[in-house]
């Protein structure tokens, strides 16, 4: 499975689940915000995380490949 292939079923799963977030929330609109934008910043950081893996990997790679 390729690296974009992973960040668009992320992305594809994201989505579905805010939508599910709302339409069966049975929170108010106050706190189902909150708790959006907390899974938001934790998704935001496990992407940068896995993004800067990959970047990490390509660089060894081409490093191995110029020496």
């Amino acid at each position: 499975m390729t690296q974009k292939k992973i960040v668009a079923g992320l992305l594809t799963g994201l989505a579905a689940g805010v939508v599910l977030t709302l339409v069966l929330s049975s929170k108010k609109g106050r706190e189902t915000s909150k708790n959006l934008l907390k899974g938001s910043r934790d998704l935001k950081e496990d992407l940068k995380g896995k993004f800067n893996d990959f970047v990490d990997q390509i660089q060894d790679k081409v490093q191995g490949i110029l020496k």
